[in-house]
């Protein structure tokens, strides 16, 4: 009878420390493509995430454009009609011809 008590006992302590650690980890921890935040000078705001082969960016809260990376710097990023530089650590986002605004945040 002990013996079956001290089984489920540790069962049960094993279940409740392996709920803990899933619970408790940090939203977005261990993720190797973390989200950054911009507002730029004319007022779009983008939610950048960068791949290296290409950035993922939401504008103004809207759905997620994949922009490849062009060159092998991976600095400019751009589908023809909207383009994300990053020169130097300074961001810039422009939309077809339109001079590119620059960006703060990340």
């Amino acid at each position: 009878m002990l013996r079956n008590l001290s089984i489920a006992a540790i069962g049960a302590l094993m279940l409740a420390g392996s709920e803990h650690s899933a619970s408790g980890a940090s939203v977005g921890a261990g993720n190797p493509y973390p989200v950054s935040d911009y507002t730029c000078e004319d007022g779009t705001r983008l939610a950048v995430r960068l791949f290296g082969d290409r950035a993922s960016v939401s504008v103004n809260d809207a759905a997620a454009v994949d922009l490849p990376s062009m060159g092998p710097e991976g600095t400019t990023y751009s589908n023809g009609k909207q383009t994300l530089t990053i020169i130097q650590g300074r961001l810039s986002w422009g939309v077809g011809r339109a001079v590119p605004s620059a960006c703060t945040g990340g």
